[in-house]
């Protein structure tokens, strides 16, 4: 059996999906096709710079667009990406360091070129120019998108994509949570990835108002930080569904299910919290319900009668 890449999974959107906007990064939006184009000539690029099968490409960016143009670039040229965070931490050194080369965005440049005289890698910067950096380019390695990654655009991974759904990208696309269930798991569905560089209540919710966002993925901070900044809102998104990285505190996750009138899920592998019964003054544990949706498999929590 042949192994597909894992670039499969923007490639088969590209075709299924083409002219659904995959990416929103402020005013710029970026359809499915646009992106596998985007990605297929950064890989391109990439071969250029001396990336071949199998090498990892190190790359360093917030959650801006060119995040998953280069992640899935990396993977369209056959190389394995390797995200290492942002804001850099001390781990970041120990990633980049068996890495063929590092990407970095213009506005981790500082940092891109601590880790790179660091780890002793090569340098590639990739996004807005910002005056003249004497460090190469990616998009200058960019020619024409190679003819033929080895892809099947007609596998679909999941059960049933929902391409109907606007996702809110608040976590660091550079962790391992962020990957699998914003970036991969959005990519898989079909849906839209509204992208959010630095989170705060207020600015999230804005955001998901304007753009009618109608699935949130986030921490339990992050959670906390939206009930806050809901209290002084009369609007709020009509969240279709929420995934949690990990079991939210029984108050928590009630009082946001009630107040947005939602569900939350908890990612696969993480324990279920208890769900509070009112009329028994007790806990009981929380009717578990396997999620397929937008690649995360999970657990769904319903509300308790009468909450």
């Amino acid at each position: 059996m042949t192994a597909l890449s894992p670039a499969t999974v923007l490639a088969g959107s590209a075709h299924r999906h083409a002219d659904t906007v995959a990416v929103v990064d402020g005013r710029v939006r970026v359809t499915y096709a646009e992106l596998w184009l985007d990605a297929r000539c950064y890989g391109a690029g990439l071969r250029a710079a001396g990336v071949r099968d199998g090498d990892a490409v190190a790359l360093l960016a917030p959650n801006v667009v060119d995040f998953p143009r280069v992640y899935y670039g990396a993977l369209a040229a056959g190389a394995v990406a390797v995200p290492v965070g942002v804001p850099v931490a001390p781990q970041a050194v120990h990633l980049a360091r068996d890495a063929r080369l590092l990407v970095c965005h213009t506005s981790q440049l500082t940092a891109g070129r601590r880790v790179s005289a660091r780890v002793g890698v090569p340098l590639l910067t990739v996004g807005p120019t910002r005056g003249a950096s004497g460090v190469p380019r990616l998009e200058d390695l960019c020619d024409t998108p190679p003819g033929g990654t080895a892809t099947d655009p007609d596998l679909d991974p999941v059960a049933e994509p929902d391409g109907t759904d606007v996702v809110l990208g608040c976590l660091p696309l550079g962790g391992r949570f962020g990957q699998a269930v914003a970036l991969t798991g959005t990519f898989q569905a079909g849906a839209t990835l509204v992208l959010l560089s630095r989170f705060t209540g207020p600015a999230a919710l804005d955001l998901m108002l304007r753009e009618e966002v109608t699935v949130f993925h986030g921490t339990s901070a992050m959670y906390a930080a939206l009930l806050d900044a809901a209290r002084e809102r009369r609007a709020l998104p009509r969240l279709r569904r929420c995934v949690s990285r990990a079991p939210l505190p029984p108050s928590l996750r009630q009082r946001f299910t009630i107040t947005f009138d939602t569900v939350v899920e908890v990612a696969e592998g993480e324990r279920a919290s208890p769900v509070p019964d009112p009329s028994a003054g007790r806990s009981r544990p929380a009717r578990r319900i396997r999620s397929r949706r937008l690649g995360c498999h999970g657990e769904r929590y319903r509300r308790s009668p009468g909450s």
